[in-house]
């Protein structure tokens, strides 16, 4: 780290040097005028944005942006570190480039008053081995469930009606996450223009015109759910979905069941608890499958303690949710 120095966004010459860092090492294509949108309207990102290592010839090697995360606890709320978009380009990879920025960044959020810290890795990646290295250690996974074309359709709730995304559902999407996650803990505190905010998704870009679904009360207006869906003539993933009710529920479920009818049916499972994935088994989902995907966190001050992170956002209770538009 000799010839490296350690600055934050804005101290960068070219945002262009970011973009390729993230392109190189993500493949996020994160041009600036996207890092100027996400930056504008996610308030979670703190005022400094990211953080990097830079050599002596202007070279961004690696970096990742900073997030000041609201959570909640079994005590209430609790603002967390966040660490996302985590990079090295790899023509600088396996030289503690990375380590050197993490540390950096612990020490900047703890002079912020900021005791734990959170980001999602993979466990397919080896970063997992620096990042038990620096104190993280997992509090959850991913999980999944599937329905193939062979198995029972779920029966679609004559008194809900789903249908396609509209401009002013922006409120009402918002309005309807508050009331599905009250009473549960973790990562539930969102912008209220998170759909604009969480521009890019696990697969690119999130585009609610063509994929997301609205379940309302008959034609009354009144929303009362929602599901994110990418599909091919094959397969239906769906990387959220949110209901007040087990009938809006499962009349997304339906929906998707009956407009891709030959396709298998996945569903992240990430952002929900014990009470939708009874909602998912009644509809006859397959048990849940671990996925790859991993929640580390910290803590900053000292050797970290799983069992109390866990007691404290409820992990055990079945009420934990991070969803995967959370992923950090």
């Amino acid at each position: 780290m000799d010839d490296l120095r350690i600055v934050f966004f804005d101290e960068i010459d070219d945002p262009y040097k970011v973009t390729l860092l993230f392109h190189t090492s993500l493949s996020f294509a994160a041009m600036p005028s996207l890092l100027k949108e996400i930056r504008d309207n996610d308030d979670r990102y703190t005022p400094e944005f990211g953080i990097f290592a830079v050599t002596k010839s202007g070279t961004v090697a690696a970096g990742h942006l900073l997030m000041k995360i609201t959570t909640e606890t079994i005590d209430g709320r609790l603002e967390i570190a966040g660490v996302n978009a985590v990079g090295t380009r790899p023509d600088f990879s396996r030289r503690g480039i990375m380590t050197s920025v993490m540390k950096a960044s612990h020490r900047y959020f703890l002079e912020r008053g900021l005791r734990f810290g959170a980001l999602t890795s993979s466990r397919r990646l080896g970063a997992t081995m620096m990042y038990n290295g620096l104190g993280y250690v997992e509090v959850a996974h991913d999980i999944l469930v599937a329905k193939y074309p062979n198995q029972p359709r779920t029966p679609a709730p004559s008194e809900i009606v789903v249908r396609g995304f509209m401009e002013d559902d922006v409120a009402d999407i918002d309005n309807a996450y508050k009331k599905s996650v009250k009473g549960s803990y973790g990562f539930i505190h969102r912008p209220s223009n998170f759909l604009k905010a969480r521009k890019y998704g696990p697969s690119g870009e999130i585009k609610p015109g063509e994929n997301l679904r609205i379940a309302q009360k008959g034609n009354s207006r009144e929303l009362t759910g929602y599901a994110y869906w990418e599909s091919n003539p094959h397969s239906s993933e769906c990387y959220e979905i949110m209901a007040v009710n087990a009938a809006s529920f499962h009349a997304l479920l339906a929906d998707a069941e009956l407009r891709n009818p030959e396709a298998g049916i996945v569903i992240w499972c990430n952002g929900l608890t014990d009470l939708e994935m009874r909602w998912l088994q009644e509809a006859n989902y397959q048990t849940p499958l671990e996925g790859y995907g991993s929640l580390l966190m910290k803590d900053l001050k000292g050797k970290t303690d799983l069992r109390k992170l866990k007691r404290i956002y409820g992990v055990e209770s079945g009420r934990f949710r991070i969803g995967l538009w959370d992923g950090t």
